[in-house]
């Protein structure tokens, strides 16, 4: 049960890639959106994985109050992601992105609750390589989704959709996992 947890936490950290593809135009360029692509599933694996590392190094300090600082971080990442919702949905996208070097930037951004959602995983006993290839696969379909999809009403209505979602199970996967399994 916790594995399929896992798995859809790391789903709804895959979507944050998904406004900034967006907002990608690679029109007539395959190699650029390859390239653009594998860059914005990099990123969300380097940060996740730089969680994993240091919270290997660090978070056995907090072990005595581990559920509070999990429920607290995942409840931080949740309001963050209803936040963007809002933004989102308003059509106030807050990426428009046509080279590597911003798109990076970009990524970088949206890495950073992969990052914290890596340090909080070292409370739970998770294999490590099988969330970073999960993590990796679903990022670059999402971000294909992404770069394929026009700036319109209807892709940004879902990306909303796809951020209030994981909002909501952020939130609710904080409260169950901190009180009931920690």
């Amino acid at each position: 049960m916790l594995t399929a947890f896992v798995v859809i936490i790391i789903f709804f950290l895959s979507v944050q890639v998904f406004p900034v593809a967006i907002g990608i135009d690679v029109t007539g360029k395959p190699g650029k959106a390859v390239i653009l692509i594998v860059v914005l599933s990099l990123v969300q694996v380097v940060t996740y994985w730089l969680g994993l590392k240091l919270g290997s190094t660090f978070m056995h300090l907090m072990d005595g109050f581990k559920g509070a600082v999990f429920f607290i971080g995942f409840l931080l990442i949740g309001i963050r992601m209803l936040l963007e919702t809002i933004n989102i949905h308003k059509s106030e996208r807050t990426y428009s992105v046509n080279n590597v070097g911003l798109v990076i930037l970009a990524s970088i951004a949206q890495g950073m609750n992969a990052f914290l959602v890596g340090l909080l995983f070292n409370y739970l006993s998770i294999d490590e390589k099988f969330t970073l290839i999960i993590l990796f696969a679903i990022t670059i379909v999402i971000a294909t989704s992404g770069i394929i999809m026009k700036p319109n009403k209807l892709a940004l209505s879902l990306a909303s959709l796809f951020y209030a979602l994981g909002g909501l199970v952020m939130i609710v996967f904080a409260i169950y996992i901190s009180f009931f399994i920690l």
